[in-house]
């Protein structure tokens, strides 16, 4: 066992045998896929991207060739799907559904009840929580 920091979540206990990790009270295993922490309550496909500061929690459910990078981080019962990429301090919460070619950059967010897909591009502290957003456009 080592323990490593993150400045994000504290202190991480690795248990090198069996790739769980604890941070706080929620239980993670390391992705194939980048490395990065998956919830041990998540549904995670292996062909998502999990870059290794990334982190999915929760009851989260990633399918599709779906890219988190940096610290991007998708939680709650949020759906996302196809082929959305997540950049940046970026990230989805709630009952959020993406799909499509949805991408979320610098600190955007969606969460709520919210319905996005298509080629949407969500930029810098741009915050989607109702409603629906198809087609492409930009939100800044």
């Amino acid at each position: 066992m080592s323990i490593e920091t993150s400045p994000r979540s504290g202190p991480w206990t690795i248990y090198r045998g069996e790739d769980i990790v604890d941070v706080r009270t929620e239980q993670y295993r390391i992705h194939q896929n980048g490395g990065g922490l998956v919830a041990l309550t998540a549904h995670v496909a292996a062909s998502v991207y999990v870059a290794p500061k990334a982190i999915i929690k929760d009851h989260a459910i990633v399918v599709g060739s779906v890219r988190l990078f940096d610290r991007a981080v998708i939680e709650d019962s949020a759906v996302v799907g196809d082929a959305c990429t997540l950049r940046g301090d970026s990230s989805v919460g709630g009952e959020a559904i993406l799909r499509g070619s949805v991408q979320l950059n610098h600190e955007a967010r969606v969460d709520g009840n919210a319905r996005l897909s298509g080629g949407l591009q969500l930029q810098y502290f741009a915050r989607v929580s109702q409603g629906t957003l198809a087609g492409g456009m930009t939100v800044q």
